[in-house]
């Protein structure tokens, strides 16, 4: 039997010190536990220090914490920078505050209870196995696929930084969306002047290779041994070896068209915009007729997403203050979350801009060369209420329809990443891990991940820049070995684990004569392969362990005997 050091964890007097007593006493009598210490407060570095000169004094081979959740050793014990000698993984937590203290009136009870628990923590101690790292080396290159606003701030900043950058973008020109727009919604600044002078020191910079037009059309491999092929705009296959990949690929826009949308004084946000920035304000004509009263029907589509209601309020600032017209916004909600938008909403108030609020879809007429808007305003009327408001316009604005990309489906197919419900690229994490895609070594940020306004887009491609750089910095990325094995004797090829894989880290290998993959002494041909966990992919989540018909797969610091001896039954 392995040699158990136990400490208990009083956790600042949180365990009562008859109850600590007690425990002492019982942990003498087993034979296989090597000393027992205590601390008032485990997790802190003094106490880790001698926690550490203990077990390097006492020679054990595992140890077992008696305290709290797991969750407040597991970070520092795996994590903490102290040389301790012990691997990480040969130590378990009997949680006995949680688990027994708390939710057992009785004090017997609750140590008969707690006996059990840390009994059980010494028969998982004793059958835990060291799991050791591995390193990957990893190069300062980087595949961005996307040339828009996100795409170009997250190139310059790792070009800046020392990274290698190849930049495919599928169209001739760079900018994106961003191109259409006209001022910043937040300051008295053209976008296009801005725009080109980004793009211009980007095309200077030495350390970014821009390949436009071009598309992705092959990729395999995974973090730190890439291999993509680029179809370039001129039919030629380019071969590129980047250890980190970045999909900023942007959004499309579709029109409402049919009926009454297809009219000459229904036009876009975007139409509205070209508008203003070529007329520079003296616009008030349009067909030859002056306009004087202008409405904006918003969250017709794109409830979720505030850009329409950015370009409205900005739009609005200028045809009210500085053209003079009528501006009415119908919409179901305002979104002020942006930086500054509440001052905008505010300022547009107080210029005479009128907000009517609506529930059920407005209707549009033609009345005498008018569009005529008619809507029920929920602020001032009860549901009952049947009256509506007319409202004559000389223009109705109206968002187009944001969608994904067309290709994304198959550049998502391509890359192994996952799509939300609306179509666009899902992170990892909505509100921890936001640049992270479920494949390691791939990040996404933009349309494709979803529309935002530009500063958001900024700070957005900024967290992307140091995510990436954060990985490279150090050359290579460490990872421990606590992730999924497949046993190839037992797999029988059903293709089960790399469908269910949500990280894609799971391959199918044939055996040929060049294959580094173990055969276990079985013999090599050319019709026999087995599934295939790369370590550096996985995330040791367990998915493929419990879908394997086969039992050909296991965790490796969760084997089934750990879960036998947690359930009380012999395996």
């Amino acid at each position: 039997m392995a040699r158990i050091g136990i400490f208990i964890d009083t956790l600042k007097g949180t365990l009562p010190s008859s109850f600590r007593d007690q425990l002492r006493s019982t942990l003498r009598e087993i034979p296989e536990v090597a000393f027992s210490a205590e601390e008032e407060e485990l997790v802190s570095s003094e106490a880790l220090e001698r926690m550490s000169k203990l077990l390097e004094r006492e020679k054990v081979e595992r140890v077992v914490v008696v305290g709290g959740s797991p969750k407040i050793y597991e970070t520092s014990f795996q994590k903490w920078g102290l040389p301790l000698p012990l691997n990480s993984y040969l130590f378990t937590v009997a949680n006995i505050r949680e688990q027994v203290l708390w939710s057992s009136m009785d004090e017997k009870e609750a140590f008969e209870k707690a006996k059990r628990t840390i009994l059980k923590a010494l028969r998982i101690a004793s059958s835990l196995k060291p799991i050791e790292s591995q390193t990957l080396p990893l190069k300062p290159e980087v595949l961005i696929l996307g040339g828009g606003l996100s795409g170009i701030s997250i190139a310059s900043t790792l070009a800046k930084a020392g990274i290698q950058v190849f930049l495919v973008e599928k169209e001739k020109t760079l900018g994106g969306k961003t191109t259409e727009l006209w001022k910043f919604y937040n300051k008295e600044v053209e976008v296009k002047g801005w725009l080109e002078q980004k793009i211009s020191e980007l095309r200077q910079n030495p350390r970014i290779s821009l390949l436009a037009p071009a598309q992705l059309k092959y990729l395999r491999g995974h973090l730190g041994r890439f291999q993509a092929t680029v179809l370039t705009g001129k039919g030629e296959e380019m071969t590129l070896t980047p250890h980190v990949i970045v999909v900023t690929t942007g959004y499309r826009v579709e029109r409402k068209r049919g009926g009454i949308y297809d009219h000459k004084r229904v036009i876009t946000l975007s139409e509205m915009e070209k508008l203003l920035s070529e007329t520079h304000p003296p616009f008030p004509l349009f067909e030859g007729k002056r306009v004087e009263t202008v409405t904006y029907l918003l969250d017709e589509t794109n409830e979720d997403i505030k850009l329409d209601a950015i370009n409205a309020l900005k739009q609005s600032l200028i045809l009210q203050g500085s053209l003079k017209c009528q501006v009415t916004i119908l919409c179901k909600e305002v979104k002020v979350s942006s930086e500054g938008m509440e001052r905008l909403y505010r300022k547009a108030r107080g210029l005479g801009v009128l907000f009517v609020k609506y529930e059920e879809s407005p209707r549009l007429s033609l009345v005498d060369g008018q569009i005529q808007v008619e809507v029920k305003d929920t602020s001032i009327l009860h549901k009952e209420d049947q009256w509506t408001i007319s409202i004559l316009s000389d223009l109705v604005v109206l968002p187009e329809t944001i969608l994904p990309h067309q290709e994304l489906n198959e550049l998502s197919a391509l890359l192994k990443l996952h799509l939300g419900k609306r179509g666009f690229l899902m992170e990892d994490n909505p509100q921890l891990l936001r640049v992270r895609s479920n494949r390691r070594g791939i990040f996404v940020a933009g349309g494709c991940r979803f529309p935002q306004e530009i500063s958001e887009t900024l700070f957005e491609a900024d967290a992307l820049a140091q995510e990436v750089l954060a990985l490279l910095s150090k050359g290579a990325y460490t990872y421990d070995l606590s992730v999924a094995e497949v046993d190839p004797k037992k797999c029988a090829l059903c293709y089960t684990c790399p469908r269910v894989c949500p990280h894609s880290a799971i391959t199918v290998e044939k055996y040929a004569e060049k294959n580094v993959y173990l055969t276990y002494g079985i013999p090599q041909n050319t019709q026999w392969g087995a599934a295939k966990v790369d370590p550096a992919s996985c995330f040791g989540c367990g998915i493929c362990v419990g879908e394997c018909p086969a039992r050909a797969i296991t965790l490796r610091h969760y084997p089934d005997e750990l879960i036998y001896i947690q359930m009380g039954v012999d395996g």
